[in-house]
This record gives C-alpha cells, sequence and structure tokens, in this order.
C-alpha cells in the first residue's frame, strides 16, 4: 500500500470542507479515490480508510461491500478475478472533481508542517509500549528539530 497519507488528508480535508464526508456518498467518493490508486479487495479498502483516518474511522464489511456491489452496478468499477476492485473510466469521472490538482501542494513547508503537527500528535496520544521501539528515531527528529530552531535564532527569527 502506498504512504499517501498526506494527499489523502488533503484530499479529506477537501472532501469535509463541500459536505460530503458523511453517508454513502462520502465512503463512494472515498472508495473511488482509493482505486484510482490501483485494485483493492474490501478488506484491503477498509485498512486503507482506517490508515488515513488514524484509526479513527474504519468503515464495517456491512456499509464497505454493499457500495462495491452498488459501484460495480453502476459501472464505476469492475471485480477482477481475483477478487480486487478496479477502477472504470466511468469512476475515474466520478472523481474527477476532486483531483488532485486542486490540493495544496503537498511539499509546500506550510503542507509540511500541518502534517508533522498531526502526526505528532497522534504520535503523543498513544500508549507508551506502541512507541518506544521508536525512540532512537524519535531522538534523532529531536535533534533535527533543534539543529531548525538554533538556525532560526541565529538569523534573528522570531517565532
Amino acid at each position: 500500500m502506498n504512504d499517501n497519507r498526506a494527499e489523502m488528508r488533503a484530499f479529506m480535508r477537501k472532501f469535509n470542507r463541500i459536505g460530503f464526508f458523511r453517508g454513502y456518498g462520502g465512503l463512494k467518493i472515498i472508495v473511488l479515490r482509493l482505486l484510482n490508486e490501483g485494485p483493492k479487495n474490501g478488506a484491503e479498502l477498509m485498512d486503507a480508510i482506517d490508515l488515513m483516518t488514524h484509526g479513527h474511522w474504519r468503515p464495517s464489511p456491512g456499509s464497505i461491500y454493499p457500495l462495491l456491489g452498488k459501484a460495480v452496478e453502476d459501472k464505476l468499477i469492475i471485480k477482477k478475478e481475483d477478487g480486487r476492485y478496479e477502477l472504470t473510466e466511468e469512476g475515474s469521472e466520478e472523481i474527477s472533481m476532486f483531483g488532485t490538482g486542486e490540493f495544496e501542494k503537498p511539499g509546500s513547508v506550510d503542507a509540511i508542517l500541518r502534517d508533522m503537527d498531526s502526526n505528532l500528535s497522534y504520535i503523543e496520544d498513544l500508549p507508551c509500549e506502541k512507541i518506544e521501539q521508536y525512540e532512537k528515531m524519535l531522538d534523532n527528529i529531536e535533534q533535527k528539530l533543534g539543529r531548525i530552531q538554533k538556525k532560526l535564532h541565529s538569523t534573528g527569527v522570531e517565532q
């Protein structure tokens, strides 16, 4: 699975702003958007949604599989022989208004810092036993942040 959490969070922010997030319509667009990355089965779709929402939302099989069946009927996706679903041209058109070109640039400093802040909030909420294996990596990040702070202070930039 691609690690595209930053892009998907930007997609979800846009999705929330236009009021589509709740209900069948919202889940349908999210599923189609995920299938735009490549074929997935229902379990992989549930896992991807769970991952991109940091565990805050995991759709149930009772919502994913009927949606997939309806999307096949509507010719938005096809079910392949291996049990995975693939986006059709009609499905691509359905999500075209949510194209990536309208998102903020994922590489902008503002977007990166917002993503870092969100991810650090998530890590803060985890129990120690889930993060203790990452202590060395967290120390490395702390050192890098310290160097950035030092650089800011040496150039006279106020916080």
